[in-house]
This record gives C-alpha cells, sequence and structure tokens, in this order.
C-alpha cells in the first residue's frame, strides 16, 4: 500500500487547504494511505521539509497556491535531496495555466496534476503513479457527484482551524484579472440538499467559522436562499459563523426578506466592489453598477447584523489617484466593518496577463505577481497606497479607533486624505506601528500633537470614548489614563446609587443591576467641545458591561 502525503502550506496556522481534503476523498476506494499534512508559511522551510521527510511517504503531493509559491519553491529542492525515494506531485492553481514553466524549472518534479484536480489525481494513484505524460489534465465530473470533502477524522483535527467549504464552484462573472472567469470555470453547483446534509456533518463539531469559497455565493439566487434558510432555521443560536462572497446586485426583496432574520454574528459577507470607476470595470469587464450597488451596501448595512467586508482593488486600468481617492471615499463612506485596499495581481491564465502591455502594467514576473505601475499610477503613488492599506487595516479594521479617525477625517476634508497624511507622517517620523492597541494609539497621539496641538483634550476624549465602547476590562491603559480617573467612578457610582430602585438602577429610562457599577467604565469629559459634538452638553457617561452608554451629568 502507498503512502501518500497531501501537503500543504497555509497563510495563517488557522487557516486550512480545502483542496487537500477534497483529494483526500477522491481516493476513497484505492489501496492507498492518504495522509494530510499543513503547515504555515510562518514555519522555517527546513522545518517543513524534515517533517515530511520523517514520514517516509511514496507519494509527496504538494497543493501550490500564490502565497505559498515561494516556500514551496525552496521546499521543492529540500525534498528532492531528502526524500530520494518519494514521487513529487504538484496540483493548484499557481502550477495549473504555466505547468512547463515548473517542469523546466524543476525537472525532477515526477507530475503535476491541472484544474480541480480530483479525477487527474485519482487516475494517477489508480495507475499507481507510474508512466505517462508528467502534466495530467482530466476533467472532473459535475460537481455534484463529487464526494463530500470531509470525513469524521478530518474534522477532529481542524477544531481549532476554519473550515472551508464549497457549495459551487466557478463563477458566471468575466472579470479579466480573476481565473474564475476562464472559459473551463462556468458555475457549477452541488444540489442544496446535498449541500445541508454536508453542513450538517460539519456543524456537529461547532466550528467558529465555516467560509464558503465560492466565487459568487448568490450567483444563483434559489441555491443560495436555500441554504441561507437552512441555517438560520437550525443554527441561529450556534456558537458557528457563517463566511459568503456575494454580489450586491444579486440581492433582491426576497433575500432581504430573509436576512432581516439573521441574528448578529451570524453571517459575514465579503463584496468585492473593486472600484466605482465605471470606465475601469468596463475594462475589465467587471459586472457592476455603483450606485444601485451603493443602496443595496447601504441597506445591508442598516440591518445591523451581518459584518460587511468591502474589497478594493488599486492599479486598474484607468484608475489614476483621483479616480481611486473617490473609490476609496465611496466605499469608506459606508462604515463597513472591514475595508481591504488590495492590489492588482497579474495572473498567469488570465485575460489580464495578455492585456498587461497595452496597459502599460509593470508586475512581479514570480508569485504574487503583483502590478508595480500603470499607466495611470507610477511606483511612488503604488507605494503610498501599500501604506495606506496597513494603516486602514491596523486602524479601521480593528474598530477600535472609530471616534477618533471619524473626528480626524472631518478635519482632513476625506477618509483618504486622513489616511494619505497619515502614511506620509509614518514616513516623516519613521513611525512603526503593530496592530496592537497601544502601538496604534501611540502613533494617532503622536500624529495628533504634531498636527493639531491646540486640541489636545479633545483627541485624548476621543480615544478615552473609544476605549470605552471597545474594551471588556473595567480600566483605562496608562497611556490614555485621565489623572481623575478614579474620583470619577466614585462619584459616577455614588450618582448612580441614588436612583436605585427595587434592587437595581433605574436612570431615564435605563434599567441595569448594581454590580453592573463594578464592571463599568466611567467617562468625564475633557473638552468642551468633546462634551458637546458627542455628549449633547453632558459631562460624564457611564458605558456598562454590555456596551450601553448613559449620558449624565451628575
Amino acid at each position: 500500500m502507498k503512502k501518500i502525503i497531501l501537503a500543504g502550506i497555509n497563510a495563517r496556522y488557522t487557516h486550512s487547504c480545502l483542496a487537500l481534503y477534497c483529494l483526500k476523498s477522491a481516493l476513497s476506494g484505492i489501496d492507498a494511505e492518504a495522509v494530510v499534512r499543513e503547515f504555515s508559511i510562518n514555519q522555517p522551510v527546513e522545518d517543513i521539509a524534515s517533517r515530511l521527510a520523517a514520514e517516509g511517504a511514496d507519494v509527496m503531493a504538494l497543493s501550490v497556491y500564490i502565497w505559498n509559491s515561494e516556500p514551496v519553491r525552496k521546499l521543492l529542492h529540500l525534498l528532492h535531496e531528502r526524500c530520494a525515494g518519494s514521487l513529487l506531485v504538484l496540483g493548484g492553481p499557481e502550477v495549473s495555466y504555466n505547468p512547463g514553466s515548473w517542469l523546466e524549472a524543476f525537472p525532477f518534479i515526477d507530475f503535476i496534476v491541472t484544474g480541480h484536480g480530483e479525477e487527474g489525481f485519482r487516475t494517477l494513484a489508480e495507475k499507481g503513479f507510474r508512466g505517462g505524460e508528467k502534466v495530467i489534465a482530466i476533467p472532473n465530473p459535475p460537481f455534484a457527484e463529487m464526494p463530500a470533502p470531509y470525513s469524521e477524522e478530518d474534522l477532529v483535527g481542524l477544531k481549532h482551524k476554519y473550515i472551508y467549504y464549497e457549495s459551487s464552484r466557478g463563477c458566471p462573472y468575466r472579470c479579466t484579472y480573476c481565473l474564475s472567469s476562464r472559459s473551463d470555470q462556468n458555475i457549477d453547483l452541488k444540489g442544496p440538499d446535498t449541500v445541508k446534509r454536508e453542513l450538517d456533518f460539519i456543524l456537529r463539531g461547532g466550528p467558529s467559522l465555516v467560509k464558503f469559497v465560492d466565487r459568487t455565493f448568490n450567483a444563483s439566487r434559489g441555491h443560495g436562499r436555500a441554504i441561507w434558510r437552512h441555517l438560520l432555521k437550525n443554527y441561529r443560536n450556534g456558537p458557528t459563523t457563517f463566511h459568503f462572497e456575494i454580489h450586491p446586485l444579486c440581492l433582491d426583496e426576497e433575500d432581504f426578506e430573509i436576512l432581516s432574520l439573521c441574528p448578529k454574528g451570524l453571517f459575514q459577507f465579503e463584496i468585492g466592489i473593486q472600484s466605482t470607476n465605471r470606465e475601469t470595470l468596463a475594462a475589465v469587464k467587471r459586472s457592476g453598477d455603483w450606485e444601485k450597488e451603493r443602496a443595496v451596501l447601504e441597506r445591508l448595512i442598516a440591518l445591523g447584523t451581518i459584518r460587511i467586508h468591502l474589497d478594493l482593488i488599486a492599479g486598474l486600468p484607468h484608475e489614476d489617484m483621483v479616480s481611486f481617492r473617490r473609490s476609496f471615499n465611496d466605499l469608506y463612506g459606508l462604515r463597513p466593518d472591514h475595508l481591504q485596499v488590495g492590489f492588482l495581481k497579474i495572473l498567469p491564465g488570465t485575460e489580464m496577463m495578455d492585456a498587461a502591455g497595452r496597459f502599460g502594467m509593470s508586475y512581479s514576473r514570480r508569485a504574487p505577481y503583483q502590478v508595480s505601475e500603470t499607466q495611470w499610477l507610477n511606483g511612488k503613488e503604488l507605494g503610498l497606497l501599500e501604506r495606506i492599506s496597513r494603516l486602514v487595516d491596523r486602524l479601521h479594521n480593528t474598530r477600535r479607533f472609530g471616534t477618533t479617525l471619524a473626528a480626524l477625517a472631518g478635519r482632513h476634508g476625506s477618509s483618504f486624505d486622513l489616511y494619505r497624511e497619515l502614511a506620509l507622517y509614518a514616513d516623516d517620523s519613521n513611525a512603526q506601528t503593530t496592530r496592537s492597541w497601544e502601538s496604534c494609539a501611540l502613533f494617532l497621539m503622536a500624529y495628533t500633537a504634531s498636527r493639531f496641538p491646540g486640541e489636545k483634550s479633545f483627541f485624548l476624549d476621543a480615544m478615552r470614548w473609544d476605549w470605552c465602547a471597545v474594551t471588556r476590562t473595567p480600566y483605562y491603559p496608562d497611556i490614555i489614563r485621565p489623572e481623575s480617573s478614579a474620583e470619577t467612578k466614585k462619584k459616577g457610582t455614588a450618582f448612580f446609587m441614588n436612583h436605585e430602585e427595587g434592587g437595581g438602577i433605574l436612570y431615564r429610562g435605563f434599567r441595569f443591576g448594581i454590580s453592573d457599577l463594578k464592571r463599568s467604565l466611567f467617562f468625564e469629559a475633557e473638552s468642551d467641545a468633546f462634551r458637546m459634538d458627542h455628549m449633547a452638553g453632558n459631562t460624564r457617561a457611564i458605558f456598562l458591561p454590555d456596551k450601553k452608554v448613559i449620558m449624565y451629568t451628575g
């Protein structure tokens, strides 16, 4: 019996590689032992090679994507040296559209399986991984006939990781920068009953996140609705969040009737707007109408129960800095939970790769193939947008500085102008930020002190207010702790105790327990401007443990 290692290097420890489990499932009934081994790009390649070499496998199969392409290249040389008795097989999108260049660079590779890969890999296994062509290109049967990806054993091993799942493959849209736009990537659905059955099996273990990787989950509206209804009926009170990539223009009144029943935290939507420039969207064959999309997004966000993640792509055709600023402000102005500023990748196998010369695009010839210059954005401008992207991720996407950032944006004319100034300030001052709250808070404090020295108390109030709104502790960090914080809490507790009624506190129609006072944060404004702008003229506020805010003047 052959031992087959199915290996993947994921972008993070919490991620998993769905393709490996699909391949393992496709080998059912074959006289072979298939084992999944997953690693992270943060692990040293030497360590990964040592672990794989110790397996003593007959076949080493690696799944290759743009995020792990470079580590895999290094790993291949080490495996060739240390696993002379193992056959090396590659698969995945990174090798599917340029297998010749991989075989030229690594002639010791035994096989490359292109496309979705299950049928090709199974056929190769049935032949004992012997003979024939090095490039295996065998189409899969219809997706509805494919076996479920996970076994009970697999789910035990994935207990502390995200579970990836697909109810469809392919995409009906033809965006030129995306591999799913290819003619061999037409949409292919599993039946809703099959999806429900497979999800019920997966969800028995109560995973924290099930991430649907369908390219456009709601492209087939009846299909998507059936699954949403099932999840709402059976898992609305469970521990699991479900992630979907959707197109806003595929939502209609029936969808909103369903989504209006969604409890907070059950669903999160990722929505790729990419640009609000009509000329840009037309150039990349992106289906969209910004004004209609804006209305749908406003309705989704107004529900207040579904986490909304919006995507922009920098470096697209006809998008210069003026246009990108407008696209950024259009999306940021909706106040999504997460705004991702990504960068165009010129992927092998896409129409965009063929058009790159016509658009005057320079890009890396190695993964991740990121654009470095276009007719509309030079390298310096794209570099600035990269720094803006990092600041958006650390300041906005962590949702810890909402009041502070809104106040700053108002002083800069727009949100994009704010982040541009923050990025330039970081360059000038050599300021470094991480994702930690303290690092970002110190950066914002230094920036406001430099740019708005006369408003120190206002911005301290804003940062304290933000802290009170998000923290789970009843204390202020040292860097923003008011000197009077202990006295404010003492007086505030006495004030509310004067409103004790029936074993609790009743004030202005709000009722809460006496014990909540110990676990609450008390806020007192130092700035008259903050008090008038954000507190309706009140001086003090209490942030209860459930983050309900009560203003008072006592």
